[in-house]
C-alpha cells in the first residue's frame, strides 16, 4: 500500500568532516538509547556473535519478523538465546539477548549491522487507525488499546468530535487530530514518529527497508545472515501474517494527507517518502 518511497535508502551518515566528536563512553551511548520513550529490549534482536541487530517497528511487519524467525530458528535446530528457566515466553526466549549484548551492541553500534523496516506513513497512520479502532471496535480491542480508547473517546467529547459515544466507531479525523494533541515522543508507539520508535536518529542502520516493496528482500537479507535459507524466507513473507485488512474506502483527501505530512515530516525526510505518495490511495 502507497510505498512511495522517493529512491532507494542508503545508509544515513553525516559526512565526517562534519561530525561533531562523540566523546560520550560505550555506556552513555547506550543509555541515551535506553531512555527513549519507545525503547523496549524485546524490539530489538541482538547477535552479538554476528554483529547483527535489527530493531523493531510496531505496524510495519514486528509479528511476522519474529514468527518467521522463530520457525526459521527451528527449522534450522538453532536454540533461543535465553534458556528455559527464564520466564519468557517461546518467541521472547528466541528473541532475547543477555543484558550485556543490549550495552554492546547500542553502546557501539559500529561492530554491528543494524537493520528495520519502515513504513509510508500515510499506510501507517491509516493501518494504525483501521487495526485499533475499526477493527478493535468490531472486534474487541487489543488489550494494549482497552486502556487508552476510552481515553481517545473522552478527549473527543471534550473537543466535541464525532466518535465519542461508546456505540461509535473513532472516524479517522478525530484520531488524527488526537494523535496531533500530542507531542512526538509522547504518542503510542504505534502511531509515534518512526524515527523516534526506532532511535534511528541515534543508531546507523545499514539496511532500512521499506515493508511496502522491499519486506522479503530485507527479511531474506537479514534471515540468511543468521543462516536461515533464503528461499525458505520468500516463501513465508508471501504469505501474509497478522494483516490489518483492507481499508475499502478511500480516507484520504488534500486537508488530511497535509495534516499527516506535517505530524510525521520527520519520517518523511530522513526515510525519504514521497509526501505526494497519498494520491489515487
Amino acid at each position: 500500500m502507497m510505498p512511495g518511497r522517493k529512491h532507494p535508502i542508503e545508509p544515513l551518515e553525516i559526512p565526517a568532516q562534519h561530525s561533531p566528536p562523540d566523546d560520550r563512553s560505550p555506556f552513555q551511548r547506550a543509555m541515551a538509547v535506553f531512555r527513549r520513550e519507545h525503547f523496549s529490549p524485546f524490539k530489538a534482536y541482538i547477535r552479538r556473535d554476528l554483529g547483527l541487530a535489527v530493531c523493531l517497528n510496531p505496524k510495519v511487519g514486528s509479528t511476522a519478523f519474529r514468527s518467521i524467525l522463530v520457525e526459521g530458528l527451528k527449522r534450522h535446530n538453532q536454540p533461543p538465546l535465553r534458556g528455559k528457566l527464564w520466564p519468557l515466553n517461546e518467541t521472547r526466549r528466541y528473541m532475547t539477548a543477555p543484558v550485556r549484548d543490549y550495552f554492546h551492541a547500542f553502546g557501539q553500534p559500529e561492530a554491528y549491522d543494524f537493520y528495520c523496516f519502515v513504513r509510508n506513513p500515510y499506510a501507517r497512520i491509516l493501518s494504525a487507525w483501521n487495526d485499533k479502532m475499526v477493527r478493535g471496535h468490531r472486534e474487541g480491542y487489543s488489550r494494549s488499546m482497552k486502556g487508552l480508547v476510552p481515553v481517545i473517546k473522552q478527549w473527543a467529547a471534550k473537543e466535541g468530535l464525532p466518535g465519542s459515544e461508546p456505540e461509535e466507531v473513532v472516524p479517522f479525523p478525530t484520531f488524527l487530530s488526537y494523535v496531533e494533541s500530542k507531542p512526538e515522543g509522547q504518542r503510542n508507539q504505534h502511531w509515534d514518529s518512526q524515527v523516534l520508535v526506532l532511535g534511528a536518529d541515534l543508531i546507523p542502520f545499514k539496511g532500512v527497508y521499506d515493508i511496502g516493496t522491499e519486506f522479503a528482500e530485507g527479511m531474506r537479507e537479514v534471515l540468511s545472515r543468521i543462516g536461515i535459507d533464503r528461499d525458505w524466507v520468500a516463501e513465508k513473507v508471501a504469505r501474509p501474517q497478522n494483516a490489518s485488512g483492507a481499508i475499502r474506502e478511500p480516507v484520504l483527501d488534500e486537508a488530511l494527507a497535509e495534516r499527516v505530512y506535517r505530524i510525521y515530516k520527520r519520517d518523511f525526510d530522513h526515510f525519504r517518502f514521497d509526501p505526494e505518495s497519498w494520491r489515487g490511495k
